[in-house]
């Protein structure tokens, strides 16, 4: 059932409230579109999860559902992140387990529309709402993991731009990704976190390698890329030259604060639909998953509503990260708990799902910086404390 439409001016501006937003786009997704139905039935692989959740994009931009919260400029209807918060709470409602490449509206979006060239940005942000082309993260290398001050990955000033030459690790949906925005040493190795600059670069440019990495939970959504003497165009820099690290602390700040909410939504729904296997025997462990999720949800309120009234929240946002990576931890603990045999269960669906969250949860004190990179950064930054 194909549920494709173009909203009325009168129906933009009245959806700029956000409870009138959050009606209507419940009744629309209530009536069970094509999309919705795709990204809510089992999926078997990595491939089947982005093409599912890339489908379901395809209806809410045409639909007009996914550009509030956005810009006009950029393909937007106007409104702010109250709108997106709302969108993904209400698709993770409605049965949806997560949303592939496209978590990364919320972790790149708002630095590429902050710092990002207008015209270059304003081309190629529709495609991200639209699912036509998603985005990856190009910040960790085999050699210094997450300290981004002693990343080795070089662009050296060409004719048209830079000349791009490294390697990056662990980046998310880079496989299906059209665009990459890469940290890059662009001045002396000494210069650590000074002479590193954010270039926007082109998957498919020649001398890009994307290898997959398959993980233990049976997907491989994480890729090792490579880029050998690749050309940036000098109008691919987000921020400016060697500011790198100021474009990494805006997408950071979003990564481990904002991102939040979007996250739990979809564990706070993991919860809920697995009370079927849930065991009185497995009640302790629900009730921590509970409270750490409730803590979850309060932290990341205050951040969008921070985000709302035009606030960054910096270094603080590794309170939240550290919030998260606890109640994603409970929560399949719990999940655990209610089926010790989750290892050498069949091959159904809601098995798998289940056996690839609890293994992918045992590495969210990692990606998005370090547990104890954030400990660090709490103590030095929030806490003033001596080195």
């Amino acid at each position: 059932m194909s549920m494709s439409f173009a909203p009325t001016r009168a129906e933009r501006a009245e959806h700029l409230d956000v409870p009138a937003y959050t009606s209507a786009l419940d009744t629309w997704l209530s009536a069970r579109p094509d999309g919705l139905v795709g990204a809510t039935s089992p999926l078997a692989n990595t491939d089947s999860y982005m093409a599912a959740t890339r489908s379901l994009m395809h209806d809410l931009y045409s639909s007009g559902w996914s550009r509030y919260g956005w810009p006009e400029e950029v393909g937007g209807f106007g409104g702010s992140i109250l709108h997106r918060a709302a969108m993904w709470e209400l698709l993770a409602r409605h049965g949806v387990r997560g949303m592939a490449a496209f978590e990364h509206l919320e972790v790149l979006g708002p630095t590429l529309l902050a710092l990002g060239p207008s015209e270059f940005v304003s081309e190629v942000f529709p495609r991200f709402l639209d699912g036509t082309q998603t985005w990856a993260q190009g910040f960790s290398e085999p050699d210094s993991g997450s300290d981004l001050g002693g990343l080795r990955t070089r662009a050296v000033p060409s004719a048209g731009g830079y000349t791009l030459t490294g390697r990056k690790i662990w980046t998310s949906w880079a496989r299906f990704a059209r665009w990459c925005l890469v940290l890059a040493r662009t001045g002396p190795t000494e210069s650590r976190h000074r002479g590193i600059t954010a270039l926007m670069v082109d998957m498919t440019a020649p001398g890009v390698d994307v290898r997959s990495i398959s993980q233990s939970n049976g997907h491989d959504e994480l890729a090792e890329v490579t880029f050998d003497a690749v050309e940036v165009p000098g109008g691919r820099i987000l921020g400016d030259a060697d500011g790198g690290w100021k474009v990494a602390m805006h997408v950071l700040g979003h990564e481990r604060g904002t991102f939040a909410w979007f996250r739990q939504c979809f564990l706070q729904q993991t919860l809920l639909d697995s009370l079927p296997w849930s065991e009185p025997a497995a009640d302790g462990l629900l009730s921590e998953a509970i409270l750490d999720l409730a803590s979850v949800r309060a932290m990341s309120l205050a951040a969008l509503r921070a985000e709302h009234h035009g606030a960054l929240l910096g270094p603080r946002a590794a309170f939240t990260k550290l919030l998260l990576c606890d109640a994603e931890k409970s929560l399949y603990d719990w999940v655990l708990g209610t089926d010790p045999d989750l290892a050498v269960d069949p091959f159904d669906g809601a098995a798998l799902e289940r056996r690839a969250g609890y293994l992918f949860s045992r590495i969210v004190t990692v990606y998005g910086g370090s547990q104890q990179m954030q400990l660090d950064t709490i103590a030095k930054q929030v806490l003033k404390l001596p080195t």
